[in-house]
């Protein structure tokens, strides 16, 4: 028997077994799930659950029989490790070619005419995502380059590394993109275990990677002292930050008033307005958007916001006094006009407003929506 070349501990043994084997099973089931009857939908989730679930207690088991192999010397680890290494490789650029031959081909992220014509408001995270990528071909086929390209490099030893680090952080911000806007379980488990996958690949080879940072620091000469430098990196990190920070303030000190608020009521000149005098009238708004960095909307149509019959405004807010300045462009662009506004009776989420546009005078009482 020859003897071990290469020795890890027993968890490195079981972390490798469980992307080479639960990531080939997975990946058999991501391509036979598809092509299976529509009869046999219903146990495509809880058998695909069933097999991974094998495949994790035979990984474990596995990996207990092989450290007490290595430790008595009777299994080679290198060769183990080198099988292992290369399935997890394979399994990994076989599925982002599948991932990125869908995009190429717009089967992932095709156009959907239903989603297009939706709210946005009533759309998942799947379906936004969805909508947003499927938006520009042109990023889709950057993305599918990535991983085309990425896993061909994946294919060899020699440009492992280097396919490693073209397709980590597109498939980190996958990972991230499924966590946050919810995708799905399947998909999610999916972007996990390639993502382990390839930060194992990186794993292998950290002294090489850590020794070629080592190798080639910046040699030129350096700039300043010691303080100076110090100085300086800290005034990169403070004045952004800073200026953020006071611009923010600056934003949100009219905080209280964001939101949607629904017009309950309208009088234009002590006239009543009606309830669908919108449906002629573009003033006769229903809700007004009261957005940051000074943005008001007044939109008639109080089932959707459509951006052709309503008006833009800025605002002006003057937290000493609590008074509130709208800034018209309707009648002269270049020479706007500052509106007074009078807010009564604000508690949080109702108020009225008294103002005087295009020589009208208007009070409102409004309504906030909450989410």
């Amino acid at each position: 028997m020859n003897k071990t070349k290469q020795t890890t501990n027993w968890f490195l043994k079981f972390a490798l077994s469980f992307l080479a084997i639960v990531g080939v099973i997975n990946t058999l089931l991501f391509v036979i799930a598809p092509l299976l009857p529509t009869k046999l939908a219903q146990f495509i989730l809880p058998g695909g659950f069933f097999l991974l679930a094998l495949a994790v207690i035979f990984t474990f088991c596995f990996a207990f029989y092989w450290n007490n192999k290595e430790k008595k010397e009777l299994v080679n680890s290198e060769k183990i490790t080198s099988w292992f290494i290369t399935l997890v490789r394979y399994w990994i650029a076989f599925l982002l070619f599948d991932f990125g031959f869908q995009k190429l081909f717009e089967t992932n992220f095709a156009y959907s005419y239903h989603i297009n014509d939706s709210l946005v408001k009533t759309l998942s995270g799947t379906e936004l995502t969805w909508n947003y990528f499927a938006y520009s071909y042109g990023l889709s086929v950057i993305l599918a380059l990535f991983q085309i390209v990425g896993s061909i490099l994946l294919l060899f030893r020699r440009t492992t590394l280097l396919g490693v680090t073209l397709l980590l952080p597109v498939v980190l911000n996958i990972v991230l993109i499924n966590v946050f806007y919810q995708i799905g379980p399947i998909t999610l488990f999916t972007s996990i275990l390639i993502t382990l996958g390839l930060l194992y690949l990186v794993y292998q080879q950290n002294v090489d990677i850590i020794g070629f940072f080592n190798q080639y620091k910046n040699t030129l000469p350096s700039i300043g002292n010691a303080i100076s430098r110090t100085a300086a990196r800290l005034l990169c990190v403070l004045i952004p930050c800073l200026f953020v920070l006071y611009y923010n303030y600056d934003v949100y000190r009219s905080k209280k008033y964001f939101g949607k608020w629904k017009v309950e009521s309208l009088s234009r000149n002590g006239n009543l307005i009606s309830d669908q005098a919108w449906e002629k009238d573009t003033l006769a708004w229903k809700v007004i958007y009261f957005e940051q960095r000074g943005k008001l909307l007044y939109c008639p149509n109080p089932n959707l916001y459509i951006d052709s019959v309503s008006i833009f405004m800025k605002y002006e807010y003057d937290e000493n006094i609590d008074a509130l300045k709208v800034i018209s462009f309707e009648n002269n662009p270049k020479s706007p006009d500052t509106i007074p506004v009078q807010i009564n009776k604000f508690n949080g989420t109702s108020m009225e407003w008294n103002m005087i546009f295009n020589k009208d005078t208007l009070q409102m009482k409004l309504k906030k929506e909450t989410k």
